[in-house]
């Protein structure tokens, strides 16, 4: 028997539906991932990343998609992550099975069946510690992704959600510079590019790191 837990926020937005172009999207939903919304563009052309939120913070992935193709020309598909503790219990399991049948074909976790096919590095964003998304590194690593992962280290505050996600570096601007660096790094673009997006979203570069103000 199953057991599931609902967690409530104190943010009101609306979800999206089941629709034709998320078929199947249940199974995702349930296991941890799903993909949310295609960039489109054609993948072997144009820049791309992946971009994965989990809870209310993913409308600041999707508005950071939509910065990174006006701004920058940077196709983004992005992945609701429902639990990254079940991607990684997954992961395990699989780990295990391939530990205990080295003869047999090696199985795939969810998260690199999820991924293959949609190229670029996957830039991981949530309301949380770092460690949390974090749990899945060796899996997109597996599925030969740089892996990057903002969250929100430091002190309890209380402010604005908005103000809080600005302090913390998890916002959509944030994104947009992870997912850029992301790209450079990979040398997809040039390093002046991600200077240039944080000259643009007027990101204070000289300010100490949130988990220690």
């Amino acid at each position: 028997m199953s057991n599931y837990y609902i967690t409530l926020l104190n943010e009101n937005y609306p979800h999206p539906g089941l629709s034709e172009a998320r078929k199947g999207a249940e199974e995702g939903i349930l296991k941890g991932l799903y993909l949310l919304k295609d960039g489109g563009g054609a993948a072997k052309k144009e820049l791309r990343v992946q971009l994965m939120g989990s809870g209310s913070i993913l409308r600041e992935v999707i508005a950071a998609a939509d910065l990174l193709k006006s701004d920058f020309g940077v196709v983004a598909d992005v992945w609701s992550a429902t639990s990254f503790n079940e991607l990684r219990r997954d992961g395990m399991a699989v780990e295990r099975w391939n530990l205990l049948h080295p003869t047999e074909r090696r199985r795939e976790s969810w998260v690199e069946i999820q991924l293959s096919g949609h190229g670029g590095p996957v830039i991981a964003s949530t309301d949380y510690m770092r460690n949390y998304a974090d749990q899945i590194r060796e899996y997109v690593h597996s599925a030969g992704r740089r892996y990057v992962v903002l969250g929100t280290d430091g002190f309890g505050r209380s402010d604005y959600r908005r103000n809080l996600r600005q302090f913390f570096e998890v916002d959509r601007y944030y994104i947009v510079v992870a997912a850029l660096k992301a790209l450079a790094d990979d040398g997809g673009i040039k390093s002046a590019k991600v200077a240039e997006a944080i000259a643009r979203y007027k990101l204070d570069t000289g300010r100490a790191a949130p988990w220690t103000a």
